[in-house]
């Protein structure tokens, strides 16, 4: 429905009252498109008239936004102009108020995207790690979402993985921190474009990052010899209790520092028995690293059995849902999930060998 024009037949005009609410002043005209119906109540679906302050009839315009409630039928937003996220909130807020929802737009603006990172509570000097899928977010462009965030990311730090581990077969292999692509994602690829950001020497799973303390940060992955090690960057992330993770259209399958944790733990059946040879190379630099690359006998895919966390966290408050943009995006405090992930593999060291459910602790039920 997005962009599509319709025609609005207007039964609740502006200033007019609810029919069952009566403390519910409509500050908008209201109505409904004849001809398509709500897959809620079967009925013609409701919509929002912004950019018109007098009573109509009817309005013809494009639908700029989808208000899609929790449980409960959407609302379409239509208007002639351009309108921000928080700006349409503001003038359905007499309704919608009401009601839980999400909302998805036509055009998201930088703008947007910090509005959505600062109601999603992350704070300007959080530590982030994302993990995102570029076309979750509908029609916007990467670099409107890099800018969002080094935006509004002031005194902590911007982390994207740009693992190579899909590249980098060979024994002898040069991995080029500026050169060598990420195998994960767009998004992460237009990071490592951007000015600022600053990519670690790890040669299958580097990371890059912007913001305060990065090259410190960064340097954590010059000595390691694992694909994760708990003493490099993703290690980093699950000691510093400012990190949060977001996975942005990203499964958690995703969740890579959980292979740091089994590391920690010594999980059997993780790596394989050749131990690689790859070269870092940063211009004139280069580092040499003899480690082993991921591997299981159980599943090719082992990451998918982590997929299996995200029900847990949420029930205990470790993880929560909202939208960045038009992206579902799950936000994960590091540091509880690591204390979380710590019981499950104290109790079972092969908890993430299959796709067995794990628990939720008493205190959470």
């Amino acid at each position: 429905m997005l962009g599509k024009i319709v025609t609005v037949k207007v039964d609740r005009p502006i200033n007019s009252v609810h029919p069952k609410h009566k403390d519910i002043i409509y500050n908008v005209n209201y109505g409904y498109v004849e001809g398509i119906i709500s897959n809620v109540d079967n009925e013609e679906l409701d919509a929002y008239i912004l950019g018109i302050n007098e009573p109509v009839k009817e309005f013809t315009g494009k639908v700029i936004a989808i208000i899609k409630r929790i449980g409960d039928e959407e609302k379409l937003i239509v208007s002639n102009k351009y309108y921000s996220k928080e700006e349409i909130l503001k003038e359905v807020n007499f309704q919608e108020q009401y009601f839980k929802s999400t909302i998805e737009t036509l055009y998201t603006t930088t703008e947007d995207i910090i509005y959505d990172l600062k109601m999603s509570g992350i704070k300007p000097n959080d530590n982030i790690l994302i993990h995102s899928s570029l076309k979750s977010f509908g029609n916007i462009k990467g670099e409107i979402i890099i800018e969002a965030l080094t935006t509004y990311i002031t005194e902590g730090l911007i982390v994207f993985p740009t693992h190579s581990w899909a590249t980098m077969k060979q024994d002898n292999q040069v991995f080029d921190l500026k050169n060598t692509p990420s195998c994960v994602g767009a998004l992460t690829n237009i990071a490592l474009n951007t000015e600022g950001f600053k990519r670690s020497s790890h040669p299958t799973h580097s990371v890059c990052a912007y913001g305060k303390d990065k090259d410190e940060y960064l340097a954590l992955d010059n000595n390691v010899n694992t694909p994760v090690n708990p003493n490099g960057c993703f290690g980093k992330v699950l000691s510093d209790k400012r990190f949060k993770l977001l996975f942005m259209g990203a499964p958690l399958s995703k969740i890579t520092f959980v292979h740091s944790i089994e590391e920690e733990f010594d999980v059997e059946d993780r790596f394989t028995d050749h131990i690689y040879r790859f070269i870092s190379k940063d211009g004139n630099k280069k580092r040499i690293y003899n480690m082993p690359k991921h591997f299981s006998t159980k599943n090719p895919h082992l990451s998918e059995h982590y997929e299996k966390l995200l029900g847990p966290m949420l029930n205990m408050g470790i993880a929560k849902e909202c939208y960045i943009g038009n992206s579902k995006t799950y936000i994960i405090d590091a540091y509880k999930c690591r204390e979380y992930v710590y019981k499950l593999l104290e109790d079972d060291i092969h908890v993430f060998d299959d796709y067995r459910e794990v628990k939720v602790p008493k205190q959470y039920i």
